[in-house]
């Protein structure tokens, strides 16, 4: 099985891959962006940790959106976008058939 991180493999192959977080809740396609299929919070930078300062990175202009499994609630992925950004695509895979 190949992982998409410490926190989701993918089981299967083709067009029958599926993305499945730790505790066995299947996520949804591996040829989807995750994000899209698991639950999203999203809030100041500060959120992000102390250390990040929020007028040094253009106010409130970004945001910091956090991803859990609807599962079991696993932090998944963290993630720094300006507020009307879409959801970033960062791992694409090339699910083998």
């Amino acid at each position: 099985m190949a992982r998409l991180n410490e926190q989701i493999e993918i089981v299967g192959s083709g067009a029958e891959a599926v993305a499945v977080c730790r505790c066995g809740h299947e996520i949804g396609p591996a040829a989807d962006n995750y994000k899209l299929h698991v639950l999203m919070r999203e809030g100041p930078v500060q959120n992000a940790g102390p250390w990040v300062d929020p007028n040094g990175i253009g106010g409130d202009r970004f945001v910091c959106r956090e991803f859990f499994c609807p599962g079991c609630v696993t932090l998944l992925d963290v993630e720094i976008a300006q507020r009307d950004e879409p959801i970033l695509w960062d791992v694409r895979l090339d699910v083998p058939e």
